[in-house]
């Protein structure tokens, strides 16, 4: 894994029926301590459907860099959460991803989608933009030094990709990103 790249993690657990209350509010406290952390930058839950069995969780939370996560994996805080919410849920899977892969919130049992079809979809993201960015807002930042103008219109760009424009078209693009799982 690439010093300094961001890390995401699927973490899939089965729950009863009977327990889904204490998960959810157990996984609740977990996912509030977690956005606390240093690197932290995203979770997210994702309930399956129900069944007589229970249900299938699918956890996703990235982190800034393989540090942060190692440090939030080993920290007492994590530890002490899930002890609490481990008893109550049998492990399914966890599976890790960085780069280009982390942007694209897809069950576990479904392959990752190719490379160059991720790379084509986050230029379609990145492209108008940027294109908007440098528009509407640059022109107002003239006036700041080199380094702040870049870090400010980076950190709008980095938030608006992950948190809007990604996720909105990972999910328009969903077929053709996973043809052969559709």
């Amino acid at each position: 894994m690439p010093l300094g790249e961001s890390v995401g993690v699927v973490v899939t657990r089965r729950v009863p029926p009977s327990k889904w209350g204490a998960f959810e509010a157990g996984l609740r406290d977990l996912v509030r301590v977690a956005s606390r952390q240093p690197g932290h930058l995203s979770a997210e839950m994702l309930r399956g459907p129900a069944g007589p069995g229970g249900r299938e969780y699918h956890i996703v939370y990235r982190f800034a860099d393989e540090a942060s996560l190692r440090a939030w994996d080993a920290s007492p805080q994590r530890r002490s959460l899930l002890s609490r919410i481990e008893p109550l849920a049998a492990d399914a899977g966890r599976r890790e991803m960085t780069g280009l892969e982390a942007w694209f919130d897809l069950p576990p049992d479904l392959p990752l989608p190719s490379r160059h079809r991720m790379a084509i979809l986050t230029w379609l993201g990145v492209w108008p933009l940027v294109s908007l960015v440098f528009w509407l807002v640059a022109p107002h930042l003239g006036t700041l030094p080199f380094l702040v103008r870049t870090a400010l219109t980076t950190a709008l760009l980095v938030l608006a990709m992950t948190y809007v424009v990604m996720p909105w078209l990972a999910r328009l693009a969903a077929p053709w990103l996973q043809p052969s799982a559709r």
